[in-house]
């Protein structure tokens, strides 16, 4: 770990050194907004001072580490799993998502440059997994749960694999909530990146008692979204880059899957307007992980019946709560916001991932679920 921080520093130094042209790259793929933030992200990410991280001196690396990236936020991802993996000395073989892949060559090369052991694979999907099956020690997949469950499947028993996957997060609106800050909250977690982030708000319950308030707060706030082209300045929602289940999902809803209460509509190519449902809390709508600006609602009369809407679905990864929290806590969410919000609290260095089918890590012992940290499960005790 004391011989890989100082290449990590040298990384850091370089993506400072070409902020500019790395930045034009990533308003190809996000929001100028966006990619500010994953910067900010990025570079507290690239700072694992020794204070913070002398646990690792306790650990020794896996060996070799085949990482799968998500498409989305590529520099922050890229700090979060290919280096995360790196930090415990361990060599790194990365694949990028096809829709980033142009944005995390460069990165690959900057951190050549800097000393890190890292290469970046050009191949296919099937040639990836099967050279990990005969070479990796470790697995850091971020996609979708049907794939994790296939390498799980096909890996060796001796390769550890660690699985990030959908988020589908909650957000809660209780009787005692501002119903506008909680209607501001919504519309910034749900929209940040354009929608397509696995912490972005994807349901909403609301508290009978101030249902109508916070429909108006938040039909007020929707008005003021922007839309526009990605390197636009202070645009709030651009094109979206995995846009197929848009379409499925604005189809969907035309068809008459929930009760429209503020349309949505396709504004050319990949860029949608938000789109407000009140739906079933049992429905595909709630339950699954949209990717797009479709925001369903779903109201409550107590905290029983919220309890019962928040238990269904495969997915726990992040519970906010606006108002009083309710009286049966926070269930298996692996991240909660109380009066605030997820992005509000990001630390790069803390465990990340959730409960059901959100996180996983296979180790010779079994399989555990909840938030894991890339280092440490890419690494052993000394």
């Amino acid at each position: 770990m004391v011989t890989t921080l100082a290449p990590v520093a040298r990384f850091r130094s370089l993506l400072e050194q070409h902020h500019r042209e790395l930045t034009a790259l990533a308003t190809t793929v996000e929001t100028a907004r966006t990619a500010r933030t994953e910067w900010e992200w990025a570079l507290a990410a690239l700072n694992p001072q020794p204070r913070r991280a002398g646990w690792l001196t306790g650990r020794r690396p896996l060996g070799t580490v085949y990482v799968r990236m998500p498409a989305t936020l590529p520099v922050y991802s890229f700090a979060l799993f290919a280096v995360g993996a790196l930090l415990p000395g361990n060599r790194v073989v990365v694949r990028p998502a096809g829709p980033s892949r142009h944005v995390v060559g460069p990165l690959v090369r900057l951190a050549r440059e800097a000393g890190l052991p890292i290469e970046l694979h050009t191949g296919g999907w099937e040639d990836f997994e099967a050279e990990a099956g005969e070479s990796a020690d470790g697995f850091v997949f971020c996609g979708g749960p049907d794939r994790a469950d296939r390498l799980a499947a096909v890996l060796p028993d001796r390769t550890r694999l660690l699985y990030q996957g959908p988020g589908c997060c909650a957000f809660v609106v209780t009787a005692e909530a501002d119903p506008v800050r909680a209607a501001e909250a919504v519309v910034r977690t749900r929209l940040f990146n354009s929608s397509q982030d696995c912490l972005a708000t994807e349901r909403v319950y609301v508290a009978d008692r101030v249902l109508d308030g916070f429909l108006a707060a938040l039909d007020a706030r929707l008005d003021e979204v922007s839309y526009g082209a990605d390197n636009t300045a202070d645009i709030d929602v651009g094109p979206l880059l995995l846009d197929a289940r848009a379409a499925d999902w604005y189809r969907r809803i035309a068809d008459g899957e929930g009760t429209v209460l503020r349309a949505g509509r396709n504004l050319g190519g990949s860029l949608y307007e938000t789109c407000v449902v009140e739906a079933a809390p049992d429905s595909p709508l709630v339950l699954d992980e949209k990717y797009c600006p479709v925001l369903p609602v779903v109201r409550y009369r107590n905290d029983p019946e919220l309890r019962d809407m928040l238990r269904l679905g495969d997915y726990a990864l992040g519970l906010t709560v606006h108002g009083r929290l309710p009286s049966f806590g926070t269930l298996d969410f692996g991240h909660v916001a109380v009066g605030t919000t997820h992005y509000d609290l990001e630390s790069p260095l803390s465990p990340f991932g959730g409960y059901r089918r959100t996180t996983f890590v296979r180790t010779g012992d079994g399989l555990r679920r909840g938030p894991a940290l890339v280092p440490y499960e890419m690494s052993t005790r000394g």
